[in-house]
């Protein structure tokens, strides 16, 4: 009977240790899993016109007051607003995320579409952003290589709804100057 009740304590401890290790093994394929997340950001840009408008411009009324604080404009109105998702990818150790987006856009009142270009990286415990914002346009254009060159380009840090006025560049040849806005929001 001894033997036995030794018998059945070791299958169950056998059995105990075999379920754990499987257990362990589903842990860790649920842990790699975790790091292969893509964490999507969705990026809302406008590019606002800045020149002598005396008019209200009501898309972007909630922004207005702000623009006045940095420039010294009589007049804003909104030439394009352009929303797109950027899917951050983690690096091999896990500890940063990176992706980048592109948009083709044609504000009002330009014949020649612009570009904006997003690239995107995370440090995966900060909840904090990090882009490089580049505004390009085809009138611009480089002669040598046939390259667009910059309207704008920065980078900023940000968090999750956090608005960034990312600067202003030539607009077109009546000196019209173009301010590009950017709110990031995070889908976790």
């Amino acid at each position: 009977m001894t033997e036995m009740m030794t018998r059945s304590i070791r299958c169950v401890l056998i059995g105990a240790l075999a379920l754990g290790a499987l257990a362990g093994v589903a842990n860790a394929q649920e842990g790699d899993e975790a790091a292969q997340h893509i964490q999507n950001v969705l990026l809302t840009f406008h590019l606002v016109q800045a020149d002598g408008f005396t008019d209200e411009d009501p898309e972007i009324s909630d922004v207005v007051s702000e623009l006045r604080e940095i420039f010294n404009f009589k007049g804003y109105r909104l030439l394009s607003t352009s929303v797109f998702n950027v899917g951050l990818i983690p690096n091999s150790s896990g500890s940063r995320a990176t992706g980048e987006g592109l948009q083709r856009i044609y504000p009002i009142g330009f014949e020649k579409g612009m570009t904006i270009k997003a690239d995107v990286s995370s440090p995966r415990s900060t909840g904090a952003l990090r882009a490089t914002v580049t505004l390009t346009d085809q009138v611009r254009e480089s002669f040598a290589f046939g390259d667009e060159l910059p309207l704008l380009e920065t980078t900023v840090t940000f968090r999750d709804g956090q608005r960034a006025v990312l600067g202003s560049g030539p607009g077109n040849a009546e000196g019209a100057v173009l301010i590009l806005i950017v709110t990031p929001r995070i889908d976790p």
